[in-house]
């Protein structure tokens, strides 16, 4: 396993920005009502809330370009747990129009899929996260 000690404030914030994601997902929650929730439970924490936010607020404004890119890939967006969705949501979104490269926004896609999804997630999220890749 890679040594993720140097990037735990980067990792921590992209944990809580898929759990985000996956609230806003679930109620539809205002995009500050959930960032302002995130702020204050988790204020004792050492978290990126700039990273956390402006990511969020990409997600929702580019939410429909989004869903038209795992539309293309085949992914059925009804069919898929929430939490995946959530996953790639922000993969998508990184891989669009973030700052990570690809290949780390694909690593750490998968080590989310296996810390908050079922078993097997992580394979169908690296299979069609490198069908991105590919096709681009």
């Amino acid at each position: 396993m890679k040594n993720l000690a140097n990037h735990k404030i980067a990792i921590r914030s992209r944990e809580y920005l898929v759990q985000a994601i996956y609230q806003l997902f679930f109620n539809e929650q205002d995009i500050e009502d959930i960032i302002d929730q995130f702020k204050d439970e988790h204020k004792t924490k050492k978290v990126d809330f700039q990273l956390f936010s402006s990511s969020l607020k990409s997600i929702q404004a580019n939410r429909a370009q989004l869903k038209d890119i795992l539309d293309n890939l085949g992914v059925n967006d009804p069919d898929m747990d929430l939490i995946d969705k959530a996953i790639f949501y922000f993969a998508l979104n990184e891989m669009t129009f973030g700052v990570l490269d690809k290949p780390i926004v694909i690593d750490e896609s998968i080590r989310l899929a296996k810390k908050f999804s079922s078993p097997d997630s992580y394979k169908f999220i690296n299979a069609n996260l490198d069908k991105v890749i590919n096709t681009k």
